[in-house]
């Protein structure tokens, strides 16, 4: 990106990275790690019952994997 560059293609280019980042880690359990930024890591989180606020009462929440971030310990130079 230089100096001639646009929002959009900022946008672009940082939804490719987090595309290849999903890519990256799939369900089976494989971690990324970037040196010295951190680790990305797919996480199942399991069904379960939450409380709908706008209309008071328990719903159920389906199963999904989330795309979790750990950031490096030591940043330092």
């Amino acid at each position: 990106m230089g100096p001639g560059a646009t929002r959009a293609t900022a946008s672009a280019a940082v939804e490719a990275v987090l595309a290849s980042i999903r890519l990256a880690t799939d369900c089976d359990g494989k971690k990324l790690h970037l040196t010295k930024f951190g680790t990305f890591e797919r996480v199942l989180r399991e069904a379960r019952q939450g409380y709908d606020i706008n209309t008071g009462s328990m719903r159920s929440i389906p199963a999904r994997s989330e795309l979790t971030f750990k950031a490096a310990r030591n940043m330092a130079p």
